[in-house]
């Protein structure tokens, strides 16, 4: 091995690709909110990541669970309409249950008018 002390050993231990699931969901449509609550048992509020790119809204939670011998991840995306207020969604985490509030824009709210 011209002197080197590298040495290729097949005792190299790495960590199994998590276990990739979809978590269910509830949507739940407001008048000023739009409200989702996904079931991820196991995880919890540091072990979730919520990313919005591109109009493109993506949760991803680590699980203290174990399937087939793999941590078990879960993960899901949803495209976020125009009317949404991205700067104020607000998320939660309980239980196993993560439920995030999507303020609708002030354009995309109902205005009612009153007739006389």
């Amino acid at each position: 091995m011209n002197g080197t002390n590298v040495k290729e050993t097949s005792d190299v231990r790495t960590m199994p690709e998590p276990f990739a699931m979809v978590p269910p969901v509830d949507i739940i449509e407001g008048e000023n909110e739009v409200t989702i609550v996904f079931e991820v048992p196991g995880a919890n509020s540091k072990t979730v990541e919520i990313e919005v790119l591109d109009g493109i809204m993506t949760m991803t939670a680590q699980s203290t669970l174990v399937r087939n011998g793999r941590a078990v991840e879960f993960k899901r995306n949803f495209r976020l309409a125009d009317d949404v207020d991205v700067q104020r969604i607000s998320a939660k985490s309980e239980d196993g249950v993560l439920t995030l509030t999507i303020p609708k824009a002030e354009r995309a709210r109902v205005h009612r008018i009153k007739v006389e």
